[in-house]
Protein backbone atom coordinates (compact mmCIF):
# COMPACT_ATOMS: atom_id res chain seq x y z
CA UNK A 1 0.00 0.00 0.00
CA UNK A 2 1.18 3.79 -0.70
CA UNK A 3 1.06 5.93 2.26
CA UNK A 4 1.04 9.11 1.96
CA UNK A 5 1.30 11.70 4.75
CA UNK A 6 0.13 15.61 4.43
CA UNK A 7 2.17 18.02 7.45
CA UNK A 8 0.72 21.13 8.05
CA UNK A 9 2.29 24.45 9.95
CA UNK A 10 -0.21 26.29 12.27
CA UNK A 11 -1.60 28.34 9.54
CA UNK A 12 -2.71 25.12 7.68
CA UNK A 13 -0.27 25.41 4.56
CA UNK A 14 1.63 22.16 3.69
CA UNK A 15 4.98 21.79 4.76
CA UNK A 16 5.71 18.46 4.26
CA UNK A 17 4.45 15.28 2.27
CA UNK A 18 5.95 11.79 2.28
CA UNK A 19 5.15 9.06 0.40
CA UNK A 20 6.20 5.75 0.54
CA UNK A 21 5.29 1.72 0.00
CA UNK A 22 4.34 0.20 -3.02
CA UNK A 23 0.32 0.37 -4.20
CA UNK A 24 0.60 -3.68 -4.89
CA UNK A 25 -2.37 -2.80 -7.29
CA UNK A 26 -0.77 -4.73 -10.22
CA UNK A 27 2.37 -6.79 -11.72
CA UNK A 28 5.64 -4.10 -11.41
CA UNK A 29 5.53 -1.98 -15.01
CA UNK A 30 1.98 -2.69 -15.11
CA UNK A 31 0.54 -0.82 -11.90
CA UNK A 32 -1.65 2.12 -12.92
CA UNK A 33 -2.14 3.50 -9.46
CA UNK A 34 1.68 3.44 -8.69
CA UNK A 35 2.21 5.00 -11.97
CA UNK A 36 -0.53 7.85 -11.23
CA UNK A 37 1.37 8.60 -8.05
CA UNK A 38 4.47 8.45 -8.99
CA UNK A 39 3.89 10.90 -12.27
CA UNK A 40 2.17 13.07 -9.96
CA UNK A 41 4.66 13.43 -7.37
CA UNK A 42 8.24 13.35 -9.76
CA UNK A 43 5.91 15.75 -11.96
CA UNK A 44 5.28 18.56 -9.44
CA UNK A 45 8.91 18.00 -7.86
CA UNK A 46 10.22 19.11 -11.06
CA UNK A 47 8.11 21.70 -11.45
CA UNK A 48 8.57 23.31 -8.10
CA UNK A 49 12.53 23.23 -8.63
CA UNK A 50 12.94 24.21 -11.91
CA UNK A 51 10.25 27.12 -11.70
CA UNK A 52 11.75 28.35 -8.18
CA UNK A 53 15.11 27.52 -8.22
CA UNK A 54 14.40 25.66 -4.60
CA UNK A 55 15.24 22.22 -3.68
CA UNK A 56 12.48 20.84 -1.82
CA UNK A 57 13.56 17.20 -2.24
CA UNK A 58 16.74 14.75 -1.84
CA UNK A 59 17.41 12.14 -4.04
CA UNK A 60 16.18 8.79 -2.53
CA UNK A 61 18.08 5.90 -1.67
CA UNK A 62 17.13 3.91 -3.34
CA UNK A 63 13.34 2.77 -1.26
CA UNK A 64 11.38 4.70 -3.62
CA UNK A 65 10.06 7.22 -0.63
CA UNK A 66 9.50 11.01 -1.51
CA UNK A 67 9.79 13.03 1.09
CA UNK A 68 9.32 16.71 -0.05
CA UNK A 69 9.65 19.12 2.69
CA UNK A 70 9.46 23.18 2.07
CA UNK A 71 12.34 24.59 3.10
CA UNK A 72 11.64 27.56 5.88
CA UNK A 73 13.36 31.21 5.15
CA UNK A 74 12.39 31.33 1.91
CA UNK A 75 11.56 34.95 0.62
CA UNK A 76 7.49 35.03 1.13
CA UNK A 77 6.89 34.87 -2.45
CA UNK A 78 8.95 32.11 -3.46
CA UNK A 79 6.99 30.06 -0.40
CA UNK A 80 3.54 30.88 -1.78
CA UNK A 81 4.16 29.88 -5.05
CA UNK A 82 5.43 26.79 -4.02
CA UNK A 83 2.63 26.12 -1.53
CA UNK A 84 0.20 26.52 -4.51
CA UNK A 85 2.46 24.11 -6.64
CA UNK A 86 2.27 21.59 -3.84
CA UNK A 87 -1.71 22.35 -2.61
CA UNK A 88 -2.21 21.29 -6.68
CA UNK A 89 -0.26 18.21 -6.24
CA UNK A 90 -2.50 17.19 -3.15
CA UNK A 91 -5.59 17.75 -4.46
CA UNK A 92 -4.33 15.23 -7.43
CA UNK A 93 -3.31 12.69 -4.73
CA UNK A 94 -6.04 12.71 -2.97
CA UNK A 95 -8.57 12.00 -5.60
CA UNK A 96 -6.06 8.97 -6.76
CA UNK A 97 -6.41 8.00 -3.10
CA UNK A 98 -10.18 8.22 -2.83
CA UNK A 99 -10.38 6.01 -6.11
CA UNK A 100 -8.45 3.36 -4.98
CA UNK A 101 -8.74 3.52 -1.28
CA UNK A 102 -7.53 -0.41 -1.04
CA UNK A 103 -3.91 0.72 -2.34
CA UNK A 104 -3.76 4.33 -1.12
CA UNK A 105 -3.52 5.52 2.50
CA UNK A 106 -3.72 9.32 3.27
CA UNK A 107 -2.45 9.98 6.75
CA UNK A 108 -3.25 13.91 7.58
CA UNK A 109 -0.71 15.56 10.70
Amino acid sequence: MIRIRIERNDHGDVKRVLVTGHANFAEHGSDIVCAAVSGIVFGQVNAIETLTGVRVHQPDDGDGKVDLRIPEGLAPEVERKIILLVEAMVISLRDIADSYPRYVRWINK
